[in-house]
């Protein structure tokens, strides 16, 4: 449950947003039963980041916010599988009278301002454009975009999109 801050040194490992890291503690206290825990980190993360990152809602390893996920709204049931990218203002929320939240498989982008609501799956390596809005399932390796949204072209290969931190600047 971490996601990549920059560029790791030769032969090491990337390091954890502090918006992860302070999730994967929410998370954590989540499943011990520690929920006025989970509740209070998750306080810390809407008043540090702007951003609304229930413990409940499962992250997978290496899912990266774009700027420390300032705007997102990710609903306690969704499910964001490992090496996903979310952009700013992004919603992952429920839909009433449905039940469930959106879940993202492996590697999908999903691109500032966009809208995945209720309890619908976007297949592996798709890419969701800015600001579309996704009520239905989507198949893997797609491009989705529009409102409401559908697939605008398939068989992507999701890594030529993938937002690659720049090292630091060095004195």
């Amino acid at each position: 449950m971490s996601a990549p801050a920059k560029r790791a040194p030769a032969g090491g490992k990337l390091r954890p947003q502090g918006i992860a890291r302070l999730h994967r503690l929410s998370r954590a206290a989540h499943l011990k039963g520690y929920d006025r825990l989970s509740r209070l980190v998750e306080g810390l993360i809407r008043l540090v980041y702007g951003a609304s990152l229930p413990g409940r809602a499962a992250i997978g390893d290496g899912v990266f916010f774009h700027h420390s996920g300032l705007g997102v709204v990710i609903n306690g049931a969704s499910v964001i599988e490992d090496g996903c990218e979310i952009g700013v203002h992004v919603v992952l929320g429920g839909r009433t009278p449905l039940v469930g939240a959106p879940h993202l498989a492996r590697n999908v982008i999903v691109h500032a301002g966009a809208k995945l609501i209720g309890p619908i799956r976007i297949g592996e390596g798709s890419i969701v454009a800015a600001n579309a809005t996704v009520l239905a399932d989507m198949p893997p390796h797609s491009l989705i975009a529009g409102s409401p949204a559908e697939v605008k072209h398939d068989g992507l290969d999701v890594e030529a999109y993938r937002h690659v931190p720049e090292e630091p600047a060095r004195p």
